[in-house]
Order: structure tokens, then C-alpha cells, then sequence
């Protein structure tokens, strides 16, 4: 039972998606069962009887709190009015001398119906959604506490994996702790512990749909799964150009394109190179005033993460990554929990594909829950200028940041593009490289990747290239490479400082996005 504070302080705070008034001082109306067929179909929440839309307390006339009592728990267990029935019973309490009665409903693992009308919390509102058949759908989905990734498939085998796949999982995991149990197992082992099932239908066993969206090879995962892809697209103009394009306006369709079928590690690669192609760089002290932040990464390894590990897999809507010169889109298919425009504050996440993600955050590319759109919420203002975040849930995702007047670039000619930039900045290979710096292409390719996202210590930098001398390694590798502008130090004016990091340049960036690199 709630306590009397407790009560003035959700009236303080107004209707939400959770809170709803209801006047009712002598007999219970007809929304009353509406909103509680929302609140259990969404989230719950509590309903108050006797309370303005306002939140003040008007009170119910005491001669009718036993029938209105009855009339409530009668209709709730009534299978011809609500179904399936849900046994609720209102709570009396007095404040102030008035009495009001309250609900506490829960969120239901069933859909509910009250009238034969299906009905969902979109922020302080109920909504009827039965003459939307995607909306009921959608609210059956959510309620599944099976995810997509658990389907198995039993005629996969470890020959459909991809070998690199592993290795990078590998790598990055051993920067943040050497001693992880995955290190040592084998791909077999590791996979088996995580993702092996058994079909319901026929009692065999095989891989889960989360083990080949994470390490399968992409005629494997096409096989599984024919409609995995991501759609990442950059235009050079704002995103009101693009909508109202001009008459004089250039038959452009986009400017870079990288449609993604690989699996998840590579996509999550794939994806941070096409950013990294074509948005603007910035850096930034950490808050200890010596590492440096490379805000674009900050950012969009979030948003990237959310895009691929909160899909639903079982959808042929393709995923969209979308890059304007004012503005990004994410979109992708979900199970929605939370219906309509969703404050970024407000923003809960709900893991949709667990498995996926215990594996993205073991690899530090993913944040636990929560942490990942305070890094948004933290560093989006920091990176775009008056950037605007606007999230919208619904069968489908949409995730958009617009950080620029777009009356800014209406007039904007001969801008180069990032992508552009790195071309015309770039011309060196991966090939004179190596014959230059006589460094193999795995070990420079690993140090440069692992430095591109954040400064790292010597000692971090050697495990993820599997490398024990120290002194050999700087002397052979680090220092060739800051020597020919590929890292940096975060502290050059003490080389040897025991808090000395170092950092992929602008240029070791660009070799990074080179295409020519040899296998």
C-alpha cells in the first residue's frame, strides 16, 4: 500500500505514462477500465479515483466508495467485459480529510481487451489500437518473452562461422581483462556455452540465431536470415534539402553508400568506418585533463550498438543508417516497449536480444544498461552544435540527432565532404606502409584500430596484438609508427611518463579507411 507522502508526491508530478486521474466522485466511468487495459498492456502504473486531471484531490463521496469498490473488481473479473480477466482490487486511503481510491495495476504478460477494444499507453494518453492491426501485433510481440535470437538452427556448423569474427572478439576483450574465460576457450567451447538450444518442434539441437548473427559467415547469416542488412547512406545537403529538393538541385542519390550484410562484429566495424568516413572529427579532454576523447566515437558507437543489438531479427524491414549534412537517422524493427515520441531523458532501454548483447558488452561496445544514452545525453552537445536528440518507438525505431540550422547549408557550395577529405589527404597505402616501416599488416592494422576509439597504455596496446616484450614492442613498432605520424602521445612533452597514452592520428585514420589493404 502506498504511503500519504508517497501519493501527493505522484499528484505532484502530474499524469504520465504511468500516472493517470480520474475524477469519479460517486461511480466509476468506463475509462477507468480503459486505462487500466493500458497500463497492462504497457508498462503499469497507478489510477486515482477522486483526483482532478490537475492532481487535486476532489475526494470521493464516502456513501459510494463500496459499490464503486465492487463495481471495479466485478468488471475486472468479468470475462465478457475484460479478457482475460485481471482480479485488481482499489485501495482506500484519506488525505486531507477526502477520500480517494487507488489502483495499483500491474504490467500483464497477457494482452487484454476491455469491450472487445485493445487499448495502449502512448505517454499520458490511452489509445484505441484495434483498428490498427500492426499496433495489436505489436503489443502480442512485446508480451513474447522469447527473443528471435534463441531460434536454433541445427544444420549449421562450425564451418560456417567466420574465423575473424572470433579474433576480433578476442582481441578486444583481452584490452579490458586478460583472464576472460573466453580467451581460452576454444570457438567450439565458447560457442557452445553461450548459444547452443534445442528446437521445440523437433528436439534437435544446433546453434542459436544469435550465435550466426554474430559470427556466422554472410552466406551462412543470409541463409538463416535473408533480410539481414544495414543500409548505411551519406548525403552531402541537410535533410530538408533532400525532402524539398531544389529544381536546380544535381540528380544526386547519395554521395557514399555501404550496404552491410555481414555479420554483427563486422557490421559494428563496418558502421564506425562509414562514420568515421563522413562526420567531422573532434577531440576532447577526458575528465582527468589528460586523456583525450574522440567525440565521434563517444557518440556513435552508442547509437550503432543500439541500432543492431535492439533489432528485431525476424523482420524483413531493412536497418537504416542515415548521415545528412545537418542531421543522422538510425531506424530499425523492434519490439516496442514504449510507444510514440520518448524523451531522451526519459529514455529506458529494454535489451531486446540479450545474448547479442552480453557479447558487444564484454567487448566494451556496448554500455551497461543506461550508461549508453547518458553518453549520448553527455556528449552530443559537446560534438554538434545546438544538436536537437528525437527518439520515436513504435514498430519502428527511429533514432535522429540534428545538430545544424539546416538554413546553414542551403547556399553551401564547394564543400568536401569527409570522405572526400580523407582521399585527397590520404594518399598513402597500406603497402608503402609496411615496405617503409617493415611492420606486419596484422600488428599495424591492430594497433591502429585499437588506439582509434580511445588513448591506450602501452601495456593495453601490447595485449591486444598478443605481444610480451615491452621494450621490444616500443622500440620495433610504437615509436616507428609515432615517428611517421600514425599515433601520437597524449603526453608528448614526457614521453616516458608512467600516465602516458597514445592515440591514432588523423592519419593513421585515413590508412584505416584505405581499401587496398593486403590480406
Amino acid at each position: 500500500m502506498l504511503s500519504t507522502d508517497k501519493i501527493k508526491e505522484l499528484l505532484s508530478h502530474g499524469e504520465n505514462k504511468q500516472v493517470e486521474f480520474k475524477k469519479c466522485t460517486d461511480k466509476v466511468s468506463a475509462s477507468v477500465y480503459e486505462t487500466v487495459c493500458s497500463f497492462l498492456n504497457a508498462e503499469g502504473g497507478y489510477i486515482f479515483l477522486g483526483v482532478d486531471d490537475d492532481g487535486t484531490i476532489l475526494g470521493i463521496n464516502p456513501k459510494c466508495v463500496t459499490d464503486m469498490t465492487k463495481s471495479i473488481i466485478n468488471t475486472l473479473n468479468n470475462s465478457e467485459q475484460f479478457l482475460p480477466p485481471m482480479p485488481i482490487t482499489p485501495e482506500r486511503i484519506e488525505i486531507d480529510g477526502k477520500v480517494i481510491l487507488y489502483l495499483n495495476v500491474p504490467e500483464s504478460e497477457q494482452v487484454h481487451r476491455y469491450k472487445n477494444r485493445f487499448y495502449d499507453r502512448w505517454g499520458d494518453a490511452d489509445n484505441d489500437v484495434s483498428k490498427h492491426t500492426y499496433l495489436v501485433k505489436n503489443m502480442f510481440m512485446r508480451k513474447e518473452k522469447e527473443s528471435s535470437e534463441n531460434e536454433v538452427f541445427p544444420d549449421v556448423t562450425l564451418s560456417d562461422m567466420d574465423e575473424e569474427a572470433f579474433k576480433i572478439m578476442r582481441s578486444h576483450i583481452s584490452i579490458h581483462n586478460s583472464n576472460h574465460p573466453w580467451l581460452s576457450m576454444t570457438n567450439e567451447e565458447f560457442l557452445k556455452s553461450l548459444f547452443w538450444g534445442k528446437q521445440r518442434e523437433t528436439n534437435r539441437e544446433g546453434y542459436k540465431l544469435a550465435a550466426i548473427l554474430l559470427f556466422g559467415k554472410e552466406q551462412t547469416i543470409l541463409n538463416c536470415c535473408p533480410w539481414h542488412r544495414t543500409d548505411a547512406i551519406y548525403r552531402s545537403m541537410s535533410y530538408e534539402r533532400f525532402l524539398h529538393p531544389l529544381p536546380t538541385d544535381p540528380d544526386v542519390r547519395y554521395n557514399d553508400r555501404d550496404m552491410i550484410c555481414v555479420n554483427l562484429i563486422q557490421s559494428y566495424i563496418r558502421l564506425l568506418n562509414f562514420v568515421q568516413r563522413n562526420m567531422p572529427d573532434k577531440f576532447r579532454l577526458a575528465d582527468n585533463g589528460i586523456d583525450r576523447l574522440d567525440l565521434r566515437v563517444m557518440i556513435f558507437r552508442e547509437v550503432i550498438s543500439n541500432t543492431l543489438l535492439h533489432r528485431e531479427y525476424i523482420s524483413s524491414y531493412t536497418n537504416k543508417f542515415l548521415i545528412f549534412r545537418d542531421r543522422v537517422i538510425t531506424e530499425n524493427w523492434t519490439k516496442p516497449f514504449q510507444t510514440g515520441d520518448i524523451d531522451i531523458n526519459d529514455w529506458r532501454t529494454r535489451t531486446k536480444n540479450p545474448l547479442i548483447t552480453k557479447v558487444f558488452r564484454e567487448m566494451k561496445w556496448a554500455e551497461e544498461l543506461g550508461s549508453g544514452q547518458k553518453n549520448i545525453r553527455k556528449y552530443a552537445p559537446l560534438y554538434f552544435e545546438n544538436s536537437e536528440i528525437e527518439i520515436h518507438s513504435g514498430e519502428e525505431f527511429i533514432f535522429s540527432i540534428t545538430y545544424r540550422d539546416p538554413k546553414e547549408f542551403e547556399f553551401a557550395e564547394n564543400i568536401p565532404t569527409s570522405h572526400q577529405q580523407v582521399t585527397d589527404k590520404s594518399p598513402i597505402s597500406w603497402k608503402q606502409v609496411k615496405d617503409k616501416l617493415g611492420i606486419e599488416w596484422n600488428i599495424l592494422n591492430s594497433v591502429l584500430s585499437v588506439c582509434a576509439t580511445e588513448s591506450r597504455a602501452n601495456s593495453e596496446i601490447i595485449v591486444s596484438v598478443g605481444f610480451k616484450d615491452r621494450a621490444t614492442f616500443m622500440k620495433k613498432f610504437i615509436k616507428p609508427m609515432i615517428k611517421e605520424g600514425l599515433l601520437a602521445m597524449t603526453i608528448p612533452s614526457k614521453p616516458n611518463s608512467r600516465l602516458q597514452k597514445y592515440y591514432t592520428t588523423e592519419k593513421g585514420k585515413s590508412l584505416l579507411l584505405c581499401q587496398d589493404e593486403s590480406n
